[in-house]
């Protein structure tokens, strides 16, 4: 079982050093946020791609920050451009006499003279190949901590679901006594329809049937029961069952909604309010797995 919360880390360094940092918190689906530094556009869609291997839900926040070392960083220098700069500062020295002629310090300050550290497309690519391979470091250590967090969660569902089956048992316990009350039922009933004038034997055993179906409980403890069994065999289960985790408590609380609303008894009651709570509790756990 896994949470979708946690944090993952990966800090490694070849000529530069760079820190990819992983945050997730719960979300419907898997919606990846990416920051990283100016020029480095080309790895979202490769980021993306990485973490979907990884994670199929959570609202995940990445960040790659790079820093270079000042003594590592030498100037390149486009000499062909540079000399077309000074042919050209030449003729318009030539043509505009008043001007102050260009300075080396200013042709060296043109964009696309002098760079420092200039990466080739070859240097580019294996540093793509470096981050890409750091980034699922850092990926596998989110992991991790989202599993570990899983865990703990895991630990809390259980025992929701074994309250949830112990007030299943109290319920059919309680339910026993529903005969008594509903004998009392059917008498407040029969004293109200004796008063109507023209009751027919079909308008009475529609009331009486009514009455009955409305107290019998048994086939909303028996969905109870088999959605205990549901709910652990889908703990047992490996990948992403958060999904169907949450369809199934939707399903225990529309048991317990109909047990409530059928019950003739105060303890029935009690015992069916008692579900609803550990219900939503167990609800409230669920939205953070994956």
């Amino acid at each position: 079982m896994e949470s979708m919360t946690g944090f993952g880390s990966c800090s490694e360094q070849n000529g530069c050093s760079w820190t990819w940092t992983l945050r997730s918190v719960n979300a419907k689906g898997l919606d990846i946020r990416c920051r990283y530094p100016q020029g480095y556009e080309e790895l979202e869609q490769k980021i993306r791609d990485c973490l979907r291997s990884f994670f199929t839900r959570g609202s995940l926040s990445v960040s790659l920050d790079i820093t270079v070392d000042p003594a590592n960083q030498k100037p390149k220098i486009n000499y062909a451009f540079l000399e077309e700069l000074c042919a050209l500062s030449q003729q318009l020295q030539q043509k505009f006499p008043n001007l102050r002629p260009a300075g080396i310090d200013g042709l060296i300050n043109v964009p696309g003279v002098a760079e420092l550290n200039a990466e080739t497309a070859e240097d580019r690519s294996e540093m793509t190949a470096l981050f890409l391979s750091s980034l699922e470091k850092a990926a596998e250590s989110l992991k991790k901590s989202r599993l570990a967090e899983g865990a703990k969660i895991a630990i809390c569902l259980n025992e929701q679901v074994d309250r949830i089956e112990q007030l299943v048992i109290a319920a059919k316990n309680h339910a026993a006594a529903q005969p008594q009350h509903i004998k009392e039922k059917l008498k407040e009933g029969l004293a109200l329809l004796k008063e109507e004038k023209d009751l027919t034997e079909d308008r009475f055993m529609q009331e009486v049937t009514a009455c009955m179906m409305r107290a019998d409980v048994r086939e909303e403890l028996d969905r109870l029961a088999a959605h205990v069994h549901t709910a652990r065999e889908l703990f047992a289960e490996k990948g992403s069952i958060g999904r169907k985790l949450d369809f199934l408590c939707q399903e225990f609380n529309r048991e317990a909604n109909t047990l409530c609303s059928k019950s003739m008894d105060i303890e029935l009651t009690r015992t069916g309010m008692a579900l609803k709570t550990v219900i939503d509790q167990l609800r409230e756990q669920i939205q953070n797995i994956e």
